[in-house]
């Protein structure tokens, strides 16, 4: 049998280290309450994680806190294992815990294998429908990427940029040398308007929770996985 590893890496105070599990295998862990050090196999125990074939479970043994699992590639995708609350699975392969402690967040990072892919032999050879037709070399799809920078760069609750951050971002590169608002407001307007759905996408998220068509745009690419990590190397690079 192949055991399939995964790793933690703790960090607390400038210091790290690492646990691994195999499938079948379960690890209790506490937060200590004076050092709010996070301790594997602590007792009493606040939670778990088990790890059963290729699917890392969380469980929350609180009655007040809430842990949240952020995907550490997408930036904005989380699922939240609520009080009491069992085998939580986490889909993501790399991934970020973060657990509320009296004023800290414990925050753990957590490596999984990623999921087996169907083989080509298998593969019926048809192509799902094309959602979005980008080109990648195109100003408007830099304009998307600066967008989503933030939030893959692994910042979930960062502000979505002004128009003017997007003008600043971008001037490092030639082809925006004579960037503006009223340029960059073309692209973003262009690409609402014109190249993804983000009028049909809105209806899907509650009331309220986009303010702009930046917001939109950002929600639908990331989402989606138009825009992903790989394309941060379009932008130019930071002074």
């Amino acid at each position: 049998m192949t055991w399939v590893d995964r790793k933690r890496d703790l960090g607390q105070g400038g210091t790290s280290e690492s646990v691994h599990l195999k499938a079948g295998e379960q690890l209790d862990f506490r937060i200590e309450s004076c050092t709010g050090r996070f301790e594997p196999d602590g007792k009493p125990s606040i939670g778990a994680f088990e790890f059963h074939e290729n699917c890392l479970l969380v469980s929350n043994f609180t009655t007040s806190a809430t842990y949240v699992i952020e995907n550490l590639e997408g930036g904005i995708e989380l699922v939240k294992a609520r009080p009491r609350q069992l085998q939580v699975a986490i889909p993501f392969e790399m991934s970020r815990v973060l657990i509320p402690s009296g004023d800290n967040i414990i925050e753990l990072t957590v490596f999984g294998s990623p999921p087996p892919l169907m083989g080509e032999e298998l593969s019926v050879g048809t192509p799902g429908p094309a959602m979005v037709d980008l080109e990648t070399a195109s100003k408007y799809f830099v304009v998307l990427v600066a967008l989503c920078e933030p939030r893959l760069r692994g910042y979930s609750m960062a502000a979505v940029p002004s128009v003017q951050e997007v003008v600043q971002r971008l001037r490092g590169s030639g082809d925006f040398r004579d960037a503006n608002r009223s340029s960059i407001n073309y692209h973003i307007n262009y690409l609402a308007d014109q190249k993804l759905p983000v009028s049909r996408w809105s209806r899907y998220m509650s009331e309220g929770r986009m303010h702009s068509k930046r917001e939109a745009l950002v929600a639908f690419a990331l989402r989606f996985d138009v825009v992903r990590e790989e394309h941060l190397l379009l932008l130019p690079k930071k002074p």
